[in-house]
Formats: C-alpha cells, structure tokens, sequence
C-alpha cells in the first residue's frame, strides 16, 4: 500500500512539474540613484521551468513622459539561431480585464478584444522572439532608456499580454509575471530643467524632424535671430524636449520651434485642400466686401501668405497656390515649404490668445525649475492644418485651461472613395476612376507610373464644364486634379479622369505600373477630406 501510495504522489508532483508555466520579469540593470538623463537598461529575463518555450510574442508598456527609448537598442541575447521582431505604437495603454489578475499574461492575451485606448502618456511595444536550437530561457532581450524629467517614476513599465508555443507547437497556458512595479524611486535633476512641449496633430510623425530652440531676446523682447541660439534640442517622438543645464531661474528666453528642412513629406504640405482655402480666403465677402471665411483671419492670412512680395495675404496667394498643386515650380514667386525648398513661410511661437490673434509672442521668464512653454508651429500655405498646430486645439486649450497640449487627435475628416482600375486596351494602358460623392470642391492626385514600360498619351477630364483642371508631368510623377475657381463648381460624378498610356514593352498585364504618392479632396465649404484610394 505504501508503495503506491509512493508512486501515486511521484505521478502528481511529475503532472505538477509539468504543468508549471513560465514567468517572465524585467529588471533595471544600473543601480540607483538615477538623475535625468541617465541611460538605463531594461533586462527581461523568462524562467521557462520544465517547459519548452520555442516561440515567445510579448507586449509591454511604458510612460513616455519619464522613459525615452534609445534609437536601435533593443538587443536579443539566445544565440545565434533565432528570429526576431520588435514594434511599438505611441501614444496607447493597455488596461487589463479586472476579472483577470494583471499578472496572468496568457490569459489577458486570450480575453479579446484587448482594451488598448488612446493616452498621450503611454507607449506600446511588443516584442517576439523565436528559438530553433534550444529552448529560450533566462535573459532574452535588453532595452535602453533615457530618463525625462517628471514628477512621479513610480510603475513607469508594465507587462500587458503574452503568449508562447513550445518544443511540440502547443501553446504554453500559463505565462506570467510576478508583476513587480518597475520604479526609479527619487531621480534628481528634475528639478533644474526646462521644457518645452509643442502642441502637434498625432499623425505628424515627422515632428521629430523639428528642434527646439532657446534664444536671445532684443531690448524689446522679440527674437534676436543675430545671435546664435542659447541651446537647441531635437524634438522627440511627443513633442518634447528637455534643456537641463542650459537655463536657471530668472533667465528670460525666446522659444522658437525650428522646421524641417529638405524632407520628402515637406513635398505634401501644401495640396488641394490648401489652395482652396486660400480662394475662399480672400473671395468670400460680405455685402460691404470685407472677407469673412477664415475663423481666426489675423492668423490665417499670416499662414496663407505665402508670396515673396507683399506681406498681405491676397489672390496672389491663392494663385500660387493653386500653380503650386498643379505641378509647377512657383519657388521664385512664393516661398513653399518643399523638400528643395531654400525660403520658406514658417510660424512659431507660444500658446496662448496672441498666438490666434495672429500676433505670435515667444518670450518666456524662468520662474520655476520645473517650468513647461507650450509652443505651437504653422508651416506657410498650410491652411487646412494637416502638418500645423491646429488653432481650434489651440483655442479649446485656452478655454478649457486643460493641461499642456502635446500631441492631439486630428479632427475626424469624412471618407471619400476613389475607385481606380487599369486594363489593356487596344494597344493602351488606361487607367480610369469612379467617384460618387457628390459636392466636391477640388480633388488632388500624384501618381508615380514606371516610364520604362509606360509613355503618357493624354488625361481625358470629365468633371463637368465648370471645372478648372489640370495635369503636369515630370518624367514618371503625374500631377493631376481638378478645383473650382467659381465658389459654385462642383465635380461631377461618374468617370472623372482617364489616364491613356502607350506600352513601350509588351505588356500582359498593367500590374505594378502604378501607385499614388497623394491624393487629397475638399469639399465646397472648403473641408479637408479623406480620399481613399481603392
């Protein structure tokens, strides 16, 4: 009896052992204490027990308004015969299921939809590692942060969702973590800093393209743009960036907020949307012919005049604009942003009631050693916003005295479909579209073609006998669209452009001849839309 009794209790503690899980942990490398600006590693490390992880898919979080990744630092340490990939979306935050515990990671994976919102504060990464030699065990991956300046450094990086396949492709079901808070405790430095925070769209990805600079001020408080800066700094994927050592309190300095210079995306700053505004701008009247479109129009006119001659916004504006869309290079008459570009139009200053009155201020007292200036930005001729600080954001912000703006949510922009279809036909290449919205104002498309194979005939308009349309092509860029000079014409629906090539090598098939750089629409009150390419 004894014997099996033996046996029986060496059978469970076996199926025990073998149903243990794996936990997985992270751990800071460098000790404490820590000060802003130090680099810190993120250790994570899985202690698989009995079993055989061979594939392991992990999210984390962490808040970037106290960590800052380090550009290429994730590093995977088990050998040499693995695969492996890393991501992360900024500005998102995981909340786990409360009937879950938080530390249950496989079973978070499992209970979907996960319940992933939007938070300025928070950034998502996730991490996946497969092993063909042995099972991945210990130490796996390393990450570097900086360390920000902030308030609190209590449970600044958490483990969401996981889930891992073993050595006989069957999902591991237990995979946890011990859920120790990650926290630096008291970081020093902090207090001497000085940061500057830009109000920007979510979408501009490129604000990491721009700098901050400290300047000199003149005797009247304006910028001494004379004088080299006190000190500049990139600004990082939030919008930020920290001067620790450069200011102290009662320092008075000029914020300025640089632009990018020489990059491709400046090429799709200004578009359809734009130009149209810019009609409207200076062609919509009242009865006595004072211009009443623009909402905050000391502002908007600063941004629309974009002319190398005179500093008021009119049609000359708008004119150039519009031969700016069409493809021609206006770059001795109007300084718009383009990535060969050497003038520009560029707006910068602080967030506050001048900045909409149109009568930027960008002087700041140091009063505090923890101190915030908000900065806002608008690129000249960008009117609809899409690359700028958006003045109603702006205004909201003011009214609501809401916290410092960072990144924010664009407005949401109604969708329109562009059906497009390409076939071989009678010895051409024609490409045609099928709109159906009705009450478009302007529509706008770019199109890279393979001028090896292809050669353009001719673009057959039929947008309706009020349209102003047009088409430039560069070798293998076609510029084309169309926009309403009237303030009452519309696109007609239906077939509005049909692109004729000629096949300079024989063709089987018109796949891969084509795609589109842009395409950008407006409607009659002059809202941007959201043209989609299908």
């Amino acid at each position: 009896m004894k014997k099996l009794l033996l046996f029986l209790s060496l059978i469970f503690m076996y199926n025990l052992a073998f149903s243990q899980g794996i936990t997985i942990n992270r751990t800071i490398v460098e000790p404490g204490p820590y000060k802003v600006g130090d680099v810190i590693t993120i250790k994570y490390n899985i202690n698989s027990g009995t079993q055989t992880p061979r594939y392991l898919w992990l999210r984390y979080q962490y808040n970037n308004k106290v960590l800052l990744p380090v550009a290429n630092s994730t590093v995977y340490s088990q050998g040499n015969s693995v695969q492996t990939f890393s991501t992360e979306w900024n500005n998102f935050r995981f909340f786990p299921k409360s009937t879950i515990p938080s530390t249950s990671l496989y079973q978070q994976y499992q209970s979907t939809p996960w319940d992933y919102r939007a938070d300025a504060d928070w950034n998502v990464g996730q991490l996946t590692i497969q092993r063909t030699d042995a099972k991945i065990d210990g130490d796996f991956v390393s990450q570097k942060f900086t360390i920000k300046d902030n308030i609190t450094y209590d449970d600044i990086h958490q483990l969401s969702i996981a889930y891992s396949v073993d050595a006989t492709s069957q999902n591991i079901t237990s995979v946890t973590t011990t859920g120790t808070a990650v926290s630096l405790g008291t970081v020093t430095g902090g207090s001497s800093s000085f940061k500057v925070k830009v109000a920007f769209p979510t979408n501009y990805t490129n604000i990491i393209h721009h700098s901050a600079q400290l300047m000199k001020l003149k005797v009247d408080g304006t910028i001494d743009f004379s004088q080299q800066p006190i000190s500049s700094l990139p600004l990082d994927a939030t919008g930020e960036a920290n001067f620790t050592t450069q200011v102290k309190i009662g320092d008075e300095v000029g914020v300025f907020i640089s632009p990018a210079t020489q990059k491709a995306f400046m090429n799709n700053i200004v578009t359809v949307s734009d130009a149209y505004k810019a009609f409207l701008g200076h062609s919509q009247t009242n009865i006595a012919g004072v211009p009443n479109y623009f909402t905050y129009p000391n502002l908007e006119r600063n941004v629309g005049n974009i002319t190398t001659g005179p500093d008021d916004f009119n049609e000359s504006d708008s004119y150039y604009m519009f031969a700016h869309i069409m493809g021609i290079n206006v770059s001795q008459q109007a300084m718009i942003p383009t990535s060969t570009a050497t003038s520009i139009k560029w707006q910068t200053g602080l967030l506050n009631q001048s900045w909409l009155n149109g009568t930027p201020t960008n002087k700041v007292v140091v009063t505090s050693n923890t101190q915030v200036a908000n900065a806002v930005f608008a690129w000249g001729g960008d009117l609809d916003w899409s690359h700028s600080t958006d003045p109603a954001v702006v205004a909201q912000n003011i009214t609501s005295r809401t916290t410092p703006l960072g990144s924010y949510s664009a407005k949401t922009l109604e969708d329109v479909n562009l059906s497009v279809s390409s076939k071989l036909e009678g010895g051409k290449v024609i490409l045609s579209t099928t709109l159906t919205k009705q009450e478009l104002a302007g529509l706008q498309l770019i199109l890279k073609y393979d001028n090896t194979k292809l050669k353009l005939d001719n673009v057959i308009f039929d947008t309706g006998n009020t349209m102003t349309n047009f088409y430039t092509n560069d070798e293998d860029r076609l510029t084309f669209g169309s926009i309403d000079q009237l303030k009452t014409a519309r696109i007609k629906v239906g077939t509005p452009y049909k692109l004729v090539f000629t096949p300079l090598i024989n063709l089987t098939s018109t796949t891969g001849l084509f795609y589109f750089v842009l395409s950008d629409g407006v409607d009659k009150s002059g809202n941007k839309i959201n043209l989609i390419i299908e």
